[in-house]
């Protein structure tokens, strides 16, 4: 299957533009949570939670990091992050889904991008 040079364009820059935003976000509210204040009662309550807390947003983090270099390795990081995420908090899926699936879109694009650029033989000039 040939891709054309615009189709592949469009899937990394919206997996690169959707990717970062996410990323941001998910920097800005770690932080937030990490330096907020300390009467709200902050911390782990269980291993399960830290657990959860690796998937994301630490796992995550990664993944949308090394996808902006590495597209495909960064792509599964982030899928399969989201995935942990969900067999260990199952609850948050429910409850959250937006949380669950916003990182995993760009991830998505990220792994279609590298799976159709690995197929066309000249995919250097892609981008």
């Amino acid at each position: 299957m040939k891709t054309s040079k615009t189709t592949l364009k469009i899937i990394l820059w919206a997996a690169r533009v959707s990717g970062t935003l996410i990323l941001a976000f998910i920097l800005f509210m770690a932080l937030a949570h990490v330096f907020g204040d300390e009467e709200s009662g902050n911390g782990f309550q269980n291993t399960r939670e830290i657990i959860a807390f690796i998937f994301f947003p630490v796992s995550t983090v990664i993944g949308l990091s090394l996808a902006l270099k590495w597209e495909g390795l960064g792509g599964i990081v982030t899928v399969f992050a989201m995935l942990g995420l969900i067999i260990v908090r199952p609850d948050l899926l429910g409850a959250a889904a937006i949380l669950v699936l916003f990182p995993t879109v760009p991830g998505i694009l990220y792994i279609l991008y590298w799976a159709l650029t690995k197929e066309t033989p000249n995919h250097a000039t892609a981008v």
